[in-house]
C-alpha cells in the first residue's frame, strides 16, 4: 500500500515538472490600427518549441488566426527573433504597416527566414510573403536614415562554396521592401560594403599570419567587386598566389582557387 501511494506521488511529481519546464510565451506588437500576436509553447528541458501560433487584428477585426508551420518539409518552425519574433512596422512608404516574423527551420545553422504580411484593402485581407536569410539571419537598420528599414544579411551563396562552413564568410547584402517583395540594394551602400570589405581582409590575413583563408578573401573579392574594385582585387590575390600565401579550400590548387572564384563571381552577378 505505502509502494503504491509514494508511485503515485512520484508520478505526480514528475507531471508536475513536466508542466514546470514547458512556458507559454506571449510576443505582441502594434502600429496604428494593427495589432499583431505570437505565441508559443517553450520546453525548456527539451529545448523545444511547439504550438506556434499567429494573430493579426486590424481596426479590431482579426484578419489572421492560424498556426505557424513549418516552410520546408522535414523542418520546424521556431521562433528567429533577435529578442523578439514579431514586429509591426511600415517596410515601405505605405503608410500601412506590415507584420514581420521572423522564423527558424531548426538544424545545426540554417534556415532562418521572414515571413512578411502585407495588408490587400481591396480584399481586406493579408498576403503573406517569405524571404530567406538562409545561414546568415539579418539585422535590421536605417542606413540611409530615411526612417525605414534595411535588413543587413549575406550572401548565403557563399557558405560551403570554397570551403567547409565553419571557414565561409559572406559579403554583405542589404535589402529593401517595397511593395510586397524584398529588392537588393547593396551596391547604394557603398560604406556598409567598405566596412564589410575591411573585416573580411582582417578575417583572412590577420596580424602574422602568413597564409590567407579562402571563405574570406573570396567574401573580401565580393565586396570590392560591389565597389567596382574587381580587377584591382584579382591583382592584389594574384600576388598572394605567387607569394604562396592562399590557403587550401574545396580546389586543389590556389590558381584552380581564383578560377572558380572568377566563375562564381561572374554567375552570380559581381563580376560584370
Amino acid at each position: 500500500m505505502k509502494a503504491a501511494a509514494f508511485a503515485c506521488v512520484a508520478a505526480l511529481a514528475v507531471c508536475a515538472n513536466a508542466a514546470a519546464a514547458v512556458r507559454h510565451v506571449v510576443e505582441g506588437a502594434g502600429s496604428g490600427a494593427v495589432a499583431a500576436e505570437f505565441s508559443y509553447d517553450y520546453d525548456t528541458q527539451k529545448f523545444d518549441f511547439s504550438n506556434l501560433h499567429l494573430a493579426i487584428r486590424r481596426a479590431g477585426v482579426v484578419l489572421v488566426d492560424e498556426p505557424v508551420k513549418p516552410l520546408w518539409p522535414e523542418t520546424v518552425a521556431w521562433p528567429g527573433g533577435r529578442g523578439k519574433s514579431i514586429d509591426v512596422r511600415s517596410l515601405d512608404r505605405d503608410p500601412e504597416p506590415e507584420v514581420v516574423l521572423d522564423l527558424y527551420s531548426g538544424g545545426a545553422h540554417c534556415c532562418w527566414y521572414s515571413e512578411v504580411f502585407r495588408y490587400v484593402p481591396s480584399a481586406s485581407t493579408y498576403l503573406m510573403g517569405v524571404h530567406s536569410w538562409g545561414n546568415v539571419g539579418y539585422r535590421p537598420a536605417d542606413l540611409n536614415r530615411d526612417g525605414l528599414r534595411e535588413f543587413v544579411s549575406g550572401d548565403d551563396r557563399f557558405a560551403y562554396q570554397f570551403t567547409a562552413f565553419a571557414g565561409s564568410t559572406f559579403p554583405i547584402q542589404i535589402w529593401d521592401y517595397r511593395a510586397g517583395r524584398f529588392v537588393d540594394l547593396t551596391r547604394k551602400f557603398p560604406a556598409a560594403i567598405r566596412r564589410n570589405a575591411r573585416r573580411q581582409w582582417h578575417w583572412a590575413l590577420p596580424k602574422r599570419a602568413r597564409v590567407a583563408e579562402v571563405g574570406p578573401l573570396a567574401a573580401w573579392t565580393a565586396d570590392e567587386c560591389l565597389l567596382r574594385h574587381c580587377r584591382a582585387a584579382f591583382r592584389q590575390l594574384e600576388e598572394l598566389r605567387r607569394q604562396h600565401r592562399i590557403g587550401r579550400g574545396w580546389d586543389a590548387t590556389p590558381r584552380k582557387f581564383l578560377r572558380h572564384l572568377r566563375r562564381f563571381l561572374r554567375a552570380s552577378g559581381y563580376l560584370r
